[in-house]
């Protein structure tokens, strides 16, 4: 388990500045007390190994005391001994105070909020505050309540009062550019009644105030335990939102929608873990009833409170209780608002299944809905809410982004959007500040309305005329989204670059993708899509080239490119034209773009849409959306732990998404590969029972591939797998790792396995599949050295066929669970007596033959003790590979001589085949092969090892390191495993869980 946390050292109640971002590294189930030294050692700088490699025993000894240090998550003190890290609150992104909770998480303590006030336009957007009664304060000054980074908005600029009995008034502080409701200008000095819904503009900036009542279900999250919390409903639709509904329009410009209000329904709290908390400056105090939660500062006095993800989980059976009040609190009510109203989901559920009845298309709600301003966007996040991930390849909304309000003489416009499919591409140039504000806006939309599935994120900030340091500091948010995590066999542990050789991987993977697409014509592309950011110069001149192709040529296989580069802002000192030819120079990929969105103005705040070689008058005009570093970061932690729900669709729709050979591990567990790292007899249940829906397929998984496991599965139509390779290849190891996972798939009711080893030799010698006989499922082992034995096995199996054969023929099935199990059994207890003391209960289990060495029963060498009899026990074997796939009976065969069975029925009848190289170009690698497909496709792959004795989880030590965002582009470390010579095998740990899973229950004192 890995997940990644910020710790604050808050030592006298006065909390650090900035978290301190760690990676902790720990088994499943260990315990906070077992990392809360690492913690403090890496809030305090120093190395975790090294402080632990100097302290005294006495202080190691403390850890198994209750002596350690108190850690919080917001004001709630974590027990030690009893939490579990990577359970809620100690999941993925969550932030932990140490010593004391930090002052923020005071403010954000209390409730009681009447109403909120959401700062849904302008260049310090997103904002969420919490108002609990009495006078609150908007303003560019940082004394007011609400501050604003508004170079139009006065340093005190309005005010906003809810009274005792819950009115609401906004009142004009006297203010140089005016305050106007609902696009009527407040007189200045003066009070005016404010509804709920209404919106006030000051300056360029635009705040909605927001009441409700009531409580709603929240989406569900179910913590994995290793630090994610899982959707507990499908999230991703991946299909269309609606049967025939048309795209956007052709242009990537989005025509203005009516403004209007978001009703938001009466929140709660949602269940799962993680943390809502921000970093940002200390707090400063202000008056009472208003406390701001905005991601900029929160401030003690008013009862605020920004409520933890901290409750318990749960699903969409069984609703958790609301609970908890504040900006979290409100977000995970309105966030089930539509969920609430839905009357049911249908079978994909998808965001048609989610859609609540409500106004039409273009509707005032509806506005809110398909082009959401930021501070729903955080409350999404927060939440979560419906919206989440709602957004498939075919989603009539995908990839679309709100730029901004346009401008009217009149007044505040309608949002204007841009449609990255028709766009392609998108350039913003302008200063810094403004720029990586308007693009944090932007990748924050694309994150929050679609799920890791349907897009992912991949980031370019190597530009060296920047220090590193400035470059990680701004986009270290995005390190924390699931969007960004390589999913599709990339090779590396974050898909961001930082300097050239990382911005070169990032390049080549999505350039690969681009050729192997090339066929595909954009409008038939309906796979998942990619949206690669690139700030500044992105490095040599064949990286440049690269970004230049993608941003020209990728939108046809689903890659958008965000070129930021920066500029002065245009003015007519330095117009347009200006702008384009400095942005061109400062990141040359910058030409390349199908649309330039240009900040422009005295203070950059208008942002100028155009398409390169058109008039720049043409261009829509609007005054910009941007958030800050802290909303970002807050946003970004709140999605860190979260996954889409099991069985969602990955956003394929209809195609899927080219994948990106990694490279392959030199070593593999298999049970790490099965998920079953923790072999418990719990989990094996778990999959033995997912394995009952599809009782005619026999899943069986071969290793480690290049974008996760490699697996198989045997059926009617493909019964049969036939694996070749060398000596020293590791075809022997292998075969024992079907074995196992076929057993850790099927329960041995339902399966059958028969072992047999060709080479007498070997086997005695303690290779071959002895260690399989273990194996709940195994029944005959035979070793092909007695010829008096290696007959009786080929007249037990004919006679098995034969007997199917007659039951299928009476019309029993080879197919599903059946009531009892009849197997191939030892020869040296009679078949007959077996198969006739067992009752008639249809239908029968599987049946599967696995041979090590059958070239050697083929072709057997003179003095080989097995000769005489091999012939027989190879035409038993032959008649399987014949017959046995209708009879529910298959095959698996290995052999070092490919030649000498290519002229077998095994070999002809094997609809997969596994060809084991051992070598990884000069090195020997025993393991490495490929898998052919039905298809005729080949899949390379390490095979997994069974027989290794791998460490107790009790010996690896947990770590707490400091996170280094600079190198998250680097290709993992791979660690190395020491097995400890003494311990048993991972086939004999499995063994033994299987044998306990199998145990009927004891029953209870009651029943006896």
């Amino acid at each position: 388990m890995q997940i990644r946390l910020g710790v604050l050292a808050s030592r006298g109640g006065q909390a650090a500045a900035r978290a301190t971002d760690v990676v902790v590294t720990a088994p499943s189930g260990t315990v906070l007390a077992t990392i809360a030294e690492g913690l403090v050692a890496a809030a305090a700088g120093a190395p975790d190994g090294a402080e632990r490699s100097e302290r005294p025993e006495r202080d190691r000894d403390r850890d198994r005391g209750h002596e350690t240090v108190p850690v919080y998550v917001g004001e709630r003190r974590l027990d030690p001994h009893r939490q579990i890290v990577g359970l809620p609150p100690l999941v993925d992104g969550a932030e932990v105070s140490l010593y004391a909770p930090s002052p923020a998480a005071h403010a954000e303590a209390s409730g009681g909020a009447r109403a909120r006030l959401h700062v849904v336009a302008g260049p310090d957007a997103g904002g969420v505050h919490l108002l609990h009664g009495g006078r609150v304060t908007l303003g560019r000054s940082a004394e007011a309540d609400v501050p604003l980074d508004d170079p139009d908005v006065s340093r005190l600029h309005c005010a906003v009062t809810v009274t005792d009995s819950g009115q609401l008034t906004v009142t004009d502080l006297e203010s140089t550019n005016g305050t106007a409701l609902d696009g009527s200008d407040v007189p200045s000095g003066r009070t005016v009644p404010l509804r709920a819904g209404a919106t006030v503009r000051l300056g360029e900036s635009a705040a909605r105030v927001q009441t409700s009542d009531g409580d709603a279900v929240p989406l569900g999250t179910v913590p994995d335990g290793d630090g994610r919390l899982r959707l507990a409903q499908p999230a991703v639709p991946g299909a269309d939102d609606g049967p025939g509904e048309p795209a956007p329009a052709p242009s990537p410009v989005a025509g203005p929608e009516p403004p209007g209000t978001l009703s938001a329904p009466p929140p709660s709290r949602a269940p799962g873990g993680g943390t809502a908390a921000r970093r940002g400056p200390d707090p400063t105090p202000g008056p009472p009833g208003m406390s701001v939660a905005d991601g900029h500062r929160t401030k003690p006095e008013g009862g605020t409170e920004v409520a933890d993800r901290d409750a318990a989980p749960s699903g969409p059976s069984r609703p958790s209780a609301p609970s908890g009040r504040g900006l979290t609190g409100w977000a995970r009510k309105w966030a089930t608002w539509r969920a609430e109203a839905a009357p049911s989901l249908d079978a994909r559920g998808g965001a048609a299944a989610r859609r609540a009845p409500g106004p039409p298309e273009g509707g005032p709600a509806a506005r809110d809905v398909t082009r959401p301003d930021l501070a729903t966007v955080l409350l999404t996040a927060l939440g979560p809410g419906p919206l989440l991930w709602e957004r498939g390849p075919q989603h009539p909304h995908a990839l679309t982004v709100r730029i901004g309000i346009a401008h009217r003489s009149h007044g505040p416009g309608e949002p204007v959007t841009v449609d990255l499919r028709t766009a392609g591409s998108l350039g913003m140039a302008g200063p810094r500040t403004r720029l990586a504000a308007l693009a944090r806006a932007l990748l924050a939309q694309l994150t929050a309305l679609h799920g890791p599935g349907a897009l992912e994120t991949v980031l370019i900030a190597a530009d060296r005329a920047r220090a590193e340091t400035d470059r990680t500091r701004d986009w270290a948010w995005l390190g924390w989204l699931p969007h960004v995590r390589p999913a599709h066999g990339q090779d590396c542990r974050l898909l961001v670059a930082y300097d050239g050789d990382q911005a070169a991987a990032r390049t080549s993977e999505l350039v690969r993708r681009l050729d192997e697409t090339a066929s595909v014509s954009p409008a038939a592309y309906r796979g998942p899509r990619t949206v690669l950011v690139v700030d500044g110069d992105p490095g040599p001149a064949p990286v440049r080239d690269a970004v230049a192709r993608l941003a020209a040529e990728g939108a046809a296989a689903g890659i958008h490119v965000l070129c930021l580069a920066e500029t002065p802002s245009a003015t007519p000192a330095s117009p347009l034209d200006d702008t384009v030819r400095a942005a061109g120079e400062a990141s040359p990929p910058f030409r390349s773009c199908g649309t330039f969105a240009l900040l422009s103005g005295a203070v950059a705040t208008a942002v100028r849409i155009v398409r390169p070689g058109r008039r720049h008058a043409d261009g829509t005009v609007a005054t910009m959306d941007g958030v800050s570093a802290a909303w970002a970061e807050r946003f970004a932690r709140a999605l860190a732990p979260l996954r889409e729900a099991d069985g969602s669709p990955a956003g394929s729709g209809g195609t899927d998404l080219p994948r990106v050979p990694a490279a392959l591990p030199r070593t593999c567990r298999l049970l790490d590969e099965l998920g079953l790292a923790r072999a418990t007899p719990a989990a094996l249940l778990s999959r033995w029972a997912a394995s009952a829906a599809q009782p005619t397929r026999l899943p069986l998984t071969l290793g480690a591939g290049p974008r996760g496991p490699v697996a198989a599965a045997l059926t009617t139509t493909h019964p049969h797998l036939l694996l070749t390779g060398p000596a020293g290849s590791g075809k022997t190891e292998l075969l024992r790792a079907v074995a196992a996972s076929l057993a850790a798939d099927t329960p041995a009711d339902r399966l059958a396995l028969l072992l047999v080893d060709g080479d007498a030799d070997r086997a005695t010698a303690g290779g071959g599949l002895s260690g399989c006989a273990d194996l709940p499922p195994a029944g005959d082992h035979l070793v092909a050295g007695d010829p008096v034995r290696m007959r009786e096995f080929a007249q037990s199996l004919s006679a098995e066929l034969k007997r199917r054969a007659e039951l299928v023929a009476d019309g029993r099935s080879s197919d599903g669970p059946p009531a009892d199990a009849t197997r191939v059994v030892s020869p040296r207890r009679p078949l007959g007596t077996a198969a006739t003391a067992r009752p008639a209960a249809p239908p029968l289990p599987r049946l599967v033959v696995l041979v090590d060495d059958f070239d050697t029963l083929v072709d057997p060498a003179l003095g080989n003790p097995g000769r005489p009899s091999a012939g027989s026990v190879v035409r038993a074997l032959e008649a399987v590979a014949r017959d046995g796939a209708r009879l529910g009976v298959h095959l698996i065969a290995a052999s070092g001589r490919p030649d000498a069975v290519a002229d077998t029925a095994t070999a002809r009848g094997a609809a997969f085949e596994v060809r084991l190289t051992g070598r990884d170009g000069d090195d020997p690698v025993p393991g490495r092969g490929s898998l052919r497909l039905p298809d005729g496709t080949s899949l390379p792959f390490q095979g997994g090892r069974v027989s290794g004795r791998i460490p107790r989880t009790a010996t690896l030590r947990p770590t707490v390191v400091p996170l280094d965002w600079a190198r998250a582009g680097d290709p993992p470390t791979r660690r190395t495993v020491r097995e400890l010579g003494n311990g048993p095998t991972d086939l004999a740990l499995l063994a033994s869980a299987m044998t306990r899973a199998a145990r009927p229950a004891a029953p209870s004192p009651s029943s006896v």
